[in-house]
């Protein structure tokens, strides 16, 4: 019996974007899927369009829920998916009509865990060519490290995942960084991982857009921040290799968020103080980081 592939798309106030997406989904040259349409309390019409693709196709399946974001609606779908494979796509992202066609063939032809294909900004244009396309298989050891690391982006809308490999893996709340944070917690279990250079995923970035709104203010950096001092302190104890890069990316992203709190003259909130907190836990360190600018080093020298 041919596989089934979920696809979960999380829908919120995307009138103007929702009929291209998943017109995208539903002419998949793939055609044993099901496409759960998560409505996550939007107050435009987005919830009519997700039922009237379910009166004309019954591989869609549409939910209604309370606004909780982004990560509460792709856990309300993975509740509720049945397929072997799982895809997510964003409400405003669209994707090329072989796209789960080959990255499915190529978890098989490799026993993949996780298949990957190349993304862009913008529209559709000329068929990529799959003679052409360069294919890269990455063993768990030096995946885990990539993606640790952060050196290869998380994120999962690229990307087609065995659903065994999910199991009970649901995505950590976050204002911005769901993804990364996702597959954090898949990593350890990732056996092999099959890409495509292929562009089979195209991407729109909104004005409106969570992650926009909040990558002008300080949460983004907040968060970046956060979880790779999160990991720092994990790799000190277990990943001693990943130290020095994780070490850098925590101090990068705590500075730009304290300096974006300075402006606000936020410099009491938890947030300041947990930035400065660790800053200052590991300056030593720090300051003997040898690809680290001197402007962050004297940022964290004279920081209050």
């Amino acid at each position: 019996m041919e596989d089934k592939i979920s696809v979960i798309v999380p829908v919120w106030n995307a009138h103007e974007y929702l009929n291209r997406c998943v017109d995208s989904i539903l002419a998949q040259t793939y055609k044993n899927l099901e496409v759960l349409l998560v409505d996550d309390g939007s107050t435009d019409d987005s919830l009519d369009i997700c039922r009237r693709y379910a009166e004309s196709d019954s591989r869609v399946l549409v939910f209604h829920k309370e606004n909780g974001g982004q990560a509460s609606a792709r856990n309300y779908a993975l509740e509720r998916v049945t397929g072997d494979f799982v895809g997510f796509v964003d409400n405003d992202d669209w994707i090329f009509p072989t796209m789960y066609e080959r990255l499915h063939r190529l978890m098989v032809e490799h026993d993949a865990d996780v298949g990957r294909c190349g993304d862009m900004l913008g529209e559709m244009e000329d068929s990529p060519s799959e003679a052409e396309a360069s294919i890269l298989v990455t063993e768990a050891r030096e995946y885990f490290g990539l993606l640790y690391q952060d050196i290869w982006g998380g994120h999962v809308t690229d990307r087609l995942f065995r659903r065994e490999l999910i199991g009970e893996a649901r995505f950590p709340h976050s204002k911005t960084i769901e993804d990364m944070r996702f597959m954090r917690i898949l990593l350890p279990g990732i056996r092999r991982e099959v890409a495509t250079d292929e562009k089979l995923f195209f991407y729109t970035i909104r004005q409106d857009n969570t992650s926009k709104v909040y990558a002008r203010t300080y949460v983004n950096a907040y968060e970046r921040a956060e979880e790779f001092q999160s990991r720092y302190e994990e790799a000190r104890e277990r990943y001693p290799q990943y130290c020095p890069t994780l070490l850098y990316k925590s101090c990068v992203f705590a500075c730009s968020a304290m300096k974006a709190l300075i402006r606000r003259k936020d410099r009491k909130s938890p947030e300041y103080r947990n930035m400065r907190d660790f800053l200052r836990r590991h300056r030593k360190d720090i300051l003997k980081l040898e690809t680290l600018d001197w402007k962050y080093k004297l940022f964290i020298a004279v920081m209050g």
